[in-house]
């Protein structure tokens, strides 16, 4: 993309209006002077400026060509030009190859702030498409920049985008570390909106790591951030931690009567916040094994989220399975999460894929399928590389090492061990 000095604006929109220097002279612009302006020796006046916009307005006029022009556009430098340039298409590109050209052009004409914009926008690009590596590299440029020209106020929604991105890798660890930058610096920028996102989160990687105590901590913090009637899907998304929180330390009836009191607010049956309330039921009566009612809400949760919640429906089925397998109904069990596997993978939802494939294992060591069960543990292995989760690939290898040693095959034991030390 080029961008254009003042001398070569002025040329070349004489020629495409068919105009000679001689037909820009008036009392105040002479011929020299436009000459001088063309070669590059004299820059152009607000004054000068405008004279030439009237005559080049006139012109077109004539010639019934549109031109939108005015003098800011003849008076702009190319790097003025760039950043107008590069803060429009911004707006408009969501493709990685053109967010790349404007980091170029940003570069170009050292314009760091368009440089951090772009960066970030890249890292956005790639956490939507769950590519996080790549986002974690252009999120931390953009954060280099915006601290070197000291504009920070971007900087707390950067890093809840890194936590989020590490949230998604399954790095609970890395994310709350990131999610705690996010608050510190929104409390810093008045940023509510982060400072409320990044608590929230904080609660969730909790719940994650089993840490329930910090996690209610953090879930009060975060009601405290809201208003209930402003903020009402906040609210109940903060409650439904909560629950999980009380279903976490198998006070089941806690948890459904939060769940219960939920439901009496009549949450919009067209909200997909309802399917998680349904999905969460089930899971609690199931860990009450109350089939029958945990059954229903799974159904409940699996009809709302065909029509509404498509992201989430794997979560479901794949859950829904749990009935099945606790009381031995494996065949039925087993297609259900296949089904769901299938959709988890079309979402990249890696977390899924690998909680329906450790369902998938529990199956298979009540079936004594060793066959099933070395080939799940190896789509699980793909997986943890994947996310870069070496610890947990330690703890696959070793459990196909021990299958592999009640097989009596030895080389194999001794491959996936080989495997697990090198890792170690």
């Amino acid at each position: 993309m080029k961008f254009l000095t003042n001398a070569e604006k002025l040329k070349s929109i004489r020629k495409y209006l068919i105009m000679k220097q001689e037909d820009l002279v008036d009392e105040n612009l002479t011929r020299g002077l436009i000459s001088m302006i063309e070669i590059g020796k004299r820059e152009i006046s607000n004054k000068v400026a405008f004279k030439l916009v009237e005559k080049f307005a006139q012109r077109a006029k004539e010639l019934d060509i549109e031109l939108k022009i005015d003098n800011g556009f003849l008076l702009r430098s190319p790097s003025e030009d760039a950043e107008l340039y590069c803060l429009k298409k911004l707006e408009e590109i969501n493709q990685d190859k053109d967010i790349k050209e404007i980091i170029e052009i940003a570069d170009k004409f050292n314009l760091l702030n368009i440089q951090a914009m772009g960066y970030s926008k890249l890292g956005d690009y790639y956490s939507n498409e769950k590519k996080c590596d790549e986002a974690f590299i252009d999120y931390n440029n953009a954060i280099d920049i915006f601290k070197s020209i000291k504009q920070n106020e971007t900087i707390p929604y950067i890093y809840f985008k890194i936590g989020y991105c590490k949230d998604i890798s399954l790095q609970y660890t890395e994310a709350l570390s990131f999610f705690f930058l996010s608050q510190r610096y929104s409390i810093i920028y008045y940023d509510k909106k982060i400072e409320k996102s990044a608590t929230y989160y904080i609660a969730i990687c909790y719940i994650k790591l089993n840490k329930i105590k910090l996690a209610l901590e953090n879930i009060e913090k975060f009601l405290t951030l809201c208003n209930k009637e402003e903020d009402y899907d906040d609210y109940i998304n903060a409650n439904i931690l909560k629950a999980n929180c009380y279903e976490a330390q198998k006070e089941f009836n806690t948890a459904i009567d939060i769940y219960d009191s939920l439901l009496i607010d009549n949450i919009d049956c067209n909200k997909p916040i309802l399917g998680n309330i349904y999905n969460n039921l089930g899971l609690v009566y199931l860990n009450k094994d109350d089939f029958n009612n945990s059954l229903e809400y799974f159904n409940k949760a699996e009809q709302l989220r065909i029509k509404i919640d498509s992201a989430n429906l794997c979560h479901t089925i794949i859950e829904k399975s749990g009935v099945f397998i606790k009381q031995g109904f494996y065949n039925n069990a087993i297609t259900l999460i296949e089904s769901g596997l299938k959709q988890a993978e079309a979402n990249m939802d890696y977390e899924y894929l690998i909680i329906g494939n450790y369902e998938l294992v529990h199956i298979y060591e009540a079936l004594n399928d060793a066959l099933n069960l070395k080939k799940t543990y190896l789509i699980i292995a793909d997986f943890f590389k994947i996310l870069n989760k070496y610890s947990e690939l330690v703890l696959v290898y070793n459990k196909l090492a021990i299958i592999y040693l009640n097989e009596y095959n030895v080389e194999d034991a001794k491959k996936y061990l080989l495997m697990s030390l090198k890792l170690m």
